[in-house]
């Protein structure tokens, strides 16, 4: 249990740590190559250490198959990531099913057609099976812009043998992490280029180790989640450091129409304080695949909007599920109207009191942390294990900026 008091006054800076959405998909990649990069940047969190506890016990286990059907498989749902890694090294995998957050329905549909289309049949029985089959199509639809699985199918692509011939992914995802995987990818000797129109294209070529070590991005939604912060807690300044500014575009156009108070001091600094939280407006929370208003902060701007003046109108375009931290918001006091799945309003502005909330998932768990911190009283947060999937040493991070923060074992 995470137990958090009241904290204004928040003063210091913020080093942001390694990107959790590139550190999985690169960390899965590597043992592909079987880890002959270092990499660098690497996130200290829960996930990470899931993933390559998974890919160590497969790669030591495995025989005639690239066996993913232990229990680990399903606790996250990024060991997905190593479907790829199976097939390259046994040609089959067996797979139990992953897990993660639960933020709405997140089929395997679109993940499975694109490994289909590049040659691999998949058979369901007791656990899943995928199998190479035949070579891959020379152009690939996907479904939907799906970030797992354009990361899966450029893992797998990349390396194939006795491919003389390129391979476009058309609607590919292109956030930054999908980026850092293609530059990664490269640098072990793949020929990986993105275009502008939403397309990949891939050349399959042989390993060839171009650099010894690989620094993956720093994570460009936990730089929004302490922006929000700095901008949430009362008579507050923060520094926000190794962060590429340019990946939060969408959260500074946002930011303006509120009315927070930030600076860019370089391609790696923000600068932000809630001196004007007295003005900030209501305004339109529009999530969008990149470089929109990423989902991922949509929940810590829907608890940040309890200190907006007016109404906030919330439309979650990817997940039907995500809403559920705007129920854990009402136990401290907000006022919620969700209208569907997709759509919510956030009526402010409201002082909030501390009460006893849940993490519902990793990003709902960052908006009760922020949603702690703005709180008069004492908040306990339940659950707070599935924060720790994705953001590096929190409480001590937040501790250091003046949270009064506590982790509490409950047995």
């Amino acid at each position: 249990m995470f137990k958090i008091a009241y904290s204004p006054n928040l003063r210091g800076e913020v080093a942001i740590s390694g990107s959790k959405n590139a550190g999985l998909p690169i960390v899965a990649a590597n043992y592909l190559i079987d880890q002959k990069i270092q990499l660098l940047n690497k996130p200290d969190i829960s996930d990470i250490h899931a993933m390559e506890q998974l890919a160590q016990t497969a790669l030591k286990n495995s025989q005639h198959f690239f066996d993913l059907t232990g229990e680990l498989a399903t606790k996250f749902r990024a060991s997905i990531l190593l479907i790829p890694v199976g097939l390259k090294k046994f040609g089959e995998v067996r797979f139990v099913g992953s897990g993660g957050c639960k933020i709405g329905k997140r089929p395997l549909d679109t993940f499975e057609d694109a490994l289909y289309k590049a040659g691999v049949d998949i058979e369901q029985g007791l656990y899943k099976t995928f199998k190479v089959a035949r070579k891959p199509k020379k152009n690939i639809m996907l479904q939907e812009f799906s970030v797992t699985a354009t990361e899966a199918l450029i893992t797998y692509l990349a390396f194939l043998e006795d491919i003389d011939y390129d391979i476009t992914i058309y609607q590919v995802a292109t956030e930054p992490h999908v980026k850092n995987l293609i530059d990664f990818l490269n640098a072990a000797g793949a020929k990986i280029s993105m275009g502008i129109d939403h397309t990949i294209t891939v050349r399959p070529s042989k390993i060839s180790i171009q650099q010894e070590q690989f620094q993956i991005i720093s994570d460009y939604i936990e730089a929004g989640t302490y922006f929000a912060i700095g901008a949430g807690a009362d008579n507050s300044e923060l520094i926000i450091r190794n962060v590429n500014v340019d990946d939060l575009s969408a959260m500074y156009n946002v930011a303006d129409k509120i009315g927070i108070n930030f600076k860019i001091l370089d391609k790696q600094t923000i600068k932000v304080d809630s001196y004007n939280k007295q003005n900030y407006k209501a305004t339109k929370l529009e999530v969008r695949i990149f470089p929109g208003f990423p989902s991922d902060l949509q929940s810590i701007f829907g608890a940040l909007a309890t200190q907006f003046d007016g109404i906030t109108k919330i439309f979650e375009t990817l997940y039907e599920g995500r809403f559920g931290y705007l129920n854990e918001l009402e136990n401290l006091g907000a006022k919620i109207e969700i209208l569907n799945p997709h759509q919510a309003l956030v009526i402010g502005k409201t002082q909030l009191r501390g009460g006893y909330v849940s993490s519902t998932d990793l990003r709902g768990g960052g908006a009760m942390v922020l949603a702690g911190i703005m709180a008069q009283g004492e908040t306990s947060i339940l659950n707070e294990e599935i924060i720790a999937r994705g953001y590096t040493d929190i409480v001590n991070k937040l501790k250091t900026i003046g949270v009064h923060i506590e982790a509490i074992n409950v047995k």
